[in-house]
């Protein structure tokens, strides 16, 4: 992993749009998201020297909210990272197994037509496969 010297990070703070609020031996700034979300950071003033691997994914992540491709991105095209910016893809809903066994045990519904199926519409069908049995 690239990691950016402390003077390339607060360029960034400053292209991304973040205002200093604070100096001590560090620089700390905020920056309010579109949501009205405070995000928070501090930098070194030990310009020249460079952020380690483990802090600077940790600033990353916890602190500015983004990935390393935008990090550089924003220094390049001397841009603000365009927020919010898309998370993380959700991940799949399953079912409970029992659910899905009793579909296809039950019903006969084969796998790929029980994978397209959401909770509600899995519980709704098997009531259906369910009340069919019965006379």
């Amino acid at each position: 992993m690239k990691t950016p010297t402390w003077d390339e990070f607060a360029e960034f703070l400053r292209y991304d749009g973040w205002r200093a609020v604070r100096s001590t031996d560090h620089e700390f700034y905020e920056k309010t998201l579109p949501d009205g979300e405070i995000l928070q950071t501090h930098a070194s003033r030990s310009g020249s020297k460079t952020v380690s691997p483990s802090r600077f994914k940790t600033i990353l992540t916890d602190q500015l909210r983004i990935g390393e491709d935008a990090f550089w991105t924003v220094l390049r095209t001397k841009q603000p990272v365009p927020r919010p910016s898309p998370g993380p893809a959700p991940a799949p809903v399953s079912l409970p197994l029992w659910l899905a066994l009793a579909l296809d045990r039950e019903g006969g519904l084969r796998r790929t037509e029980i994978a397209t199926l959401d909770h509600a519409a899995a519980v709704a069908r098997l009531h259906e496969i369910r009340s069919r049995r019965r006379p």
